[in-house]
């Protein structure tokens, strides 16, 4: 007996080196739905989605291998996850900014779309409808192409937004991702020029005042904010041109000729190049001269 519990440290020792062996001789191989992440860039928010990426490998996917009406994981293995990285609307449902598990119900005809609170899930097991965050309807969009691998990716961009598509074998479907760009861009301009305390660039008077002009938004503040900018930059001749043009579609051709004079002197003066805008700042000028005479 004495004997054998001598040898016990030894054996035991011996079933370790076994056991990491064993575990050491693992053979790595590749995933059969290889793990996929896309990151984009949508209006002024990042969209993260991380999925496994299933193929087709010769079987009919929706209505056998995903029957129709029963929710899928929308991948393979654990569960697809997106994430925003500020507050959207996805189908015309507010979202908070946040990861969500990403589900889908395939249909016939439409699917259903839904964003889950639950990220920890395996597939759809112990998917729970009451954590749903949103659920949206849309109309399946047949392929003429096979599409063999799974495949989640953004289209039909825009400033406000995008298109989040999910195509299969030869089914797809697309969801709607928008957020007010525009309303977050005037808060941004609100917070560093308005509301201001320290010292504001030119560059930010100036991008200032082309947003309000691309939005057709007070357009005599614009003014001031590129008159501001121009007068911290005189070496910038897009600037003056700019400057020209507002003031000409304020109704002042004095001030618009000078400005665009002085722009295209700087121009023709300017060493690294005049990027076009020489040509830009000629015709400009005809543009005025022409109004100034009634033509």
């Amino acid at each position: 007996m004495k004997s054998i519990l001598r040898l016990a440290p030894a054996l035991l020792s011996l079933s370790l080196v076994a056991l990491a062996g064993t575990a050491s001789a693992q053979i790595n191989k590749a995933p059969a739905s290889p793990r996929g992440k896309l990151t984009q860039q949508v209006g002024l928010t990042q969209v993260t989605v991380d999925y496994g990426r299933p193929g087709v490998k010769g079987r009919t996917i929706f209505g056998e291998l995903e029957p129709f009406g029963q929710v899928w994981r929308t991948g393979a293995n654990g569960c697809t996850t997106i994430t925003f990285d500020s507050n959207v609307q996805v189908g015309g449902q507010d979202v908070p900014k946040g990861t969500y598990s990403l589900y889908t119900i395939p249909g016939k005809e439409s699917w259903t779309f839904i964003l889950n609170k639950n990220t920890t899930l395996w597939g759809a097991s112990g998917y729970d409808p009451a954590e749903d965050q949103m659920r949206f309807e849309t109309k399946v969009q047949p392929l003429s192409d096979l599409r063999e691998t799974l495949t989640i990716d953004f289209a039909g961009f825009h400033s406000n937004g995008a298109d989040l598509v999910i195509a299969w074998e030869k089914t797809q479907i697309s969801v709607p991702i928008f957020l007010d760009s525009d309303a977050m861009v005037f808060e941004e301009i609100d917070q560093k020029i308005l509301k201001a305390e320290g010292e504001i660039s030119a560059r930010t008077y100036f991008d200032a005042a082309m947003f309000y002009v691309e939005k057709n938004k007070d357009l005599p503040l614009a003014a001031t904010w590129m008159d501001k900018a121009v007068a911290m930059s005189p070496e910038a001749f897009w600037m003056m041109y700019q400057q020209g043009s507002l003031a000409l579609t304020l109704g002042d051709k004095a001030k618009a000729k000078e400005c665009t004079a002085k722009a295209l002197k700087v121009a023709q003066d300017a060493k690294g190049g005049d990027f076009g805008y020489i040509a830009k700042c000629q015709a400009l000028l005809k543009q005025i001269d022409g109004t100034a005479s009634g033509k």
